[in-house]
């Protein structure tokens, strides 16, 4: 009985130890998209994972309605990221590159219970700062291409193509 509970601490001790060694960050994030004839801002709640150079990233974005784009939508969606830190400082600042996938459900004005699918696969890169040891920010410059996969929604042409997606992160590391 002795054993199994020396067994039971040691495992939880190098359990915690194992999981304080990876950092992970939790935040929100504002994307400003721009288009042709198409700009948007979303903003989502992140979080990221941190394993020595490499970082996944998961959220769920809201985009705010915008006045200058022609199709006027509003929607939610989740993207999944992938980061790697070009630096030296594996406990701190770095510039990275990386990549993601946003998935988007927009409601077009007009037709307000169908659901757009949007599609935007996006390369990013930027610079990861931290302040204090637990404070972060990350300013990113992101460009992609939108991929409408539901047809017909009421959404115009500006909807799919090109974008220049800017963003800038901030949260706490735990």
């Amino acid at each position: 009985m002795q054993k199994a509970k020396l067994l039971l601490v040691l495992f939880l001790l190098v359990f915690f130890t194992a999981r304080s060694q990876q950092v992970f960050e939790l935040g929100g994030e504002i994307l400003k998209s721009y288009g042709k004839g198409y700009g948007t801002t979303k903003v989502a709640a992140r979080g990221e994972n941190f394993n020595n150079k490499n970082s996944f990233s998961a959220g769920i974005t809201w985009q705010l309605a915008s006045a200058k784009a022609y199709s006027v939508s509003t929607g939610f969606g989740v993207y999944f990221g992938y980061r790697r830190a070009f630096g030296n400082n594996l406990k701190g600042s770095n510039p990275f590159g990386g990549g993601r996938l946003m998935l988007s459900f927009e409601d077009f004005e007009g037709k307000t219970r169908q659901k757009s699918i949007m599609i935007t696969p996006m390369l990013e890169a930027g610079y990861h700062l931290v302040f204090a040891k637990r404070i972060y920010t990350a300013p990113s410059l992101g460009f992609g291409y939108t991929i409408e996969m539901s047809q017909g929604f009421n959404s115009l042409n500006e909807d799919v193509g090109k974008r220049f997606i800017p963003s800038l992160s901030a949260g706490y590391r735990f």
